[in-house]
């Protein structure tokens, strides 16, 4: 029988901020937060660095890193900040190896320009 450890959400919130099963680590979307806990204000390379941090952060607390990440789903408010996004999201990635990724156009929560979800291989469930 698998092991499935859930990291819950801080907040009132219904949902896990990760889990991990099965020789996976799951991340739940993660948006843009400023240092007050807020939703963040900021143009797009501001709220993706803010959302990648806490992917690195969130990755770390569950004891996997951003070098695990597999595969990656974005939600942008507007694809004309795409490219401005994709400047900053590649910075977090080691010599071009990129994860898959799929990214589309959504209306989001509290107004806020990105949100990213990640899916990456546990490593301590698979002895590395």
């Amino acid at each position: 029988m698998t092991a499935v450890t859930h990291y819950p959400a801080s907040g009132p919130f219904p949902f896990s901020s990760a889990v991990r099963a099965n020789g996976w680590v799951l991340l739940s979307g993660q948006i843009p937060f400023n240092a007050e806990g807020k939703p963040h204000a900021g143009e797009i390379g501001a709220q993706t660095q803010a959302v990648m941090d806490s992917v690195c952060r969130t990755l770390e607390q569950v004891g996997s890193s951003i070098h695990d990440v597999v595969k990656v789903n974005v939600w942008l408010s507007d694809l004309a900040d795409f490219a401005a996004f994709n400047a900053v999201y590649a910075g977090y990635f080691d010599g071009g190896k990129y994860p898959v990724r799929s990214l589309v156009q959504a209306g989001l929560a509290f107004n806020v320009k990105v949100e990213v979800e990640v899916q990456a291989l546990d490593r301590q469930q698979a002895g590395h």
